[in-house]
């Protein structure tokens, strides 16, 4: 049985902050997806395609599992940094709460209170009405370049303090996310920055051959992918999110031989 259910901030449509190039609802389901790889059956993912907060899914969450839901914060503010936990107004907080403030405030510090109190959340008041043991996280400030920086090189390192603080043993390196991961692709692709090679390399609303072309990238042209791919139809797929659409895309990065190639469509270069 799950030691810990985890639900993603955002998505369908909606992707949150953003910085760095980056969007929240993405580098959220990226912590999300190595904490279930990790975690394996200890955690359960909740359906990363949804939008929790807009269709009040927490209203309808059967477990009894203790329930994360991850964030970055945001502020505009020059030098904001730091990660925090919310709990609902007149809660203490237990034991979850008080470690996971402790540990991911000392990866990334900068906030004056490590756990505030909330009462006008929606998903927090829902939490409380049905009793569920929950939390939400901000993990740190994606429109902070220090935290940013922090989260995209130590994603693995974040995910095993959620294990460690639900009691989950984490597995040492899986190369594979277990199920319930946004997709059905691995994570041990490097996101980051990358270049386009060719002339024209186009990009499919499914990672494969058979999605739908709804838009191009020519070279010289850069994509911002996240940590997620998908090996299919002899290629190595690589996904972001779209920033006009808010879906999902899907970019053919080369040829799948198991390591980078000379002749990648898509070379890394941040």
């Amino acid at each position: 049985m799950a030691k810990l259910f985890v639900i993603c901030g955002h998505g369908a449509g909606d992707p949150g902050a953003d910085g760095g190039g980056y969007t929240e609802a993405e580098r959220v389901r990226t912590l999300a997806a190595r904490i279930k790889a990790h975690g394996g059956s200890g955690v359960e993912l909740g359906d990363t395609s949804r939008n929790w907060y807009r269709d009040g899914g927490i209203s309808r969450l059967n477990t009894s599992a203790p329930v994360v839901e991850l964030h970055m914060d945001a502020s505009g503010v020059p030098g904001a940094h730091g990660a925090h936990v919310i709990i609902k107004s007149g809660f203490a907080a237990d034991e979850y709460d008080r470690a996971l403030a402790d540990r991911l405030s000392a990866m990334m510090p900068g906030r004056a209170e490590k756990i505030v109190h909330h009462s006008e959340l929606a998903n927090v008041n829902r939490a409380a009405r049905r009793g569920i043991n929950y939390r939400l996280v901000e993990n740190g400030f994606i429109d902070s370049p220090i935290d940013l920086a922090y989260f995209n090189s130590h994603v693995d390192d974040i995910a095993r303090v959620y294990l460690e603080v639900f009691g989950i043993t984490a597995s040492s390196a899986p190369s594979e996310p277990g199920a319930g991961a946004s997709g059905s692709g691995s994570t041990g692709f490097e996101g980051g920055t990358y270049r386009c090679t060719v002339d024209t390399l186009n990009v499919r609303d499914e990672p494969g051959l058979s999605g739908s072309v709804v838009a191009k990238y020519h070279k010289g042209q850069t994509v911002v992918l996240d940590s997620w791919y998908k090996v299919a139809d002899g290629y190595v797929w690589g996904r972001y999110i779209g920033a006009s659409s808010g879906k999902e895309r899907y970019v053919a990065v080369g040829r799948a031989t198991g390591k980078p190639e000379a002749d990648d469509y898509l070379v890394r270069v941040g």
